[in-house]
């Protein structure tokens, strides 16, 4: 006697090749969600600005190390805009976002700087636009990603 679907020795549903395939399969079909790829890991105060850029944004956020490991990634293509956060040396900012627009290419960047990189009224307004000086809101991270992204089109 035979059941519909069952044969004798058969085992319910598809063996583990022909899952993993049909994983695999299912995975280069869809498209993974839109991420903020993210530089570190910032103090809280500065987390809940990221968050609601990335809700703004509708990305997830993901952390990576390093700018060579995001250029690595296999999931490139998500990014949706990159936000590096790791404290730099103020004469160190403009070459941070040559060498990030050199390896992301036209990707939104937004750099944070420490502090205004003056003292003068003219310090307050960074010299690249995708460099962000405190006081860090949602609306300036913007202003840098769609800056840097009308640089690029």
């Amino acid at each position: 006697m035979s059941l519909p679907g069952f044969a004798l020795g058969s085992r319910r549903g598809p063996g583990p090749r022909e899952a993993d395939a049909s994983r695999s399969a299912r995975s280069r079909v869809e498209p993974l969600p839109p991420i903020l790829a993210l530089e570190g890991e910032p103090d809280p105060s500065l987390r809940r600005v990221i968050e609601e850029l990335a809700a703004h944004l509708g990305a997830s956020i993901c952390a990576f190390d390093g700018l060579s490991a995001l250029v690595d990634d296999p999931d490139l293509d998500a990014v949706v805009a990159v936000v590096l956060t790791r404290p730099r040396c103020p004469l160190d900012l403009q070459k941070t976002v040559q060498d990030a627009r050199r390896m992301l290419g036209d990707l939104p960047l937004a750099v944070l700087a420490p502090r205004p990189l003056s003292n003068s009224v003219a310090g307050v307004l960074p010299l690249d636009p995708a460099l962000v000086a405190p006081p860090l809101t949602v609306e300036r991270l913007l202003f840098a990603l769609e800056t840097d992204r009308a640089a690029h089109d």
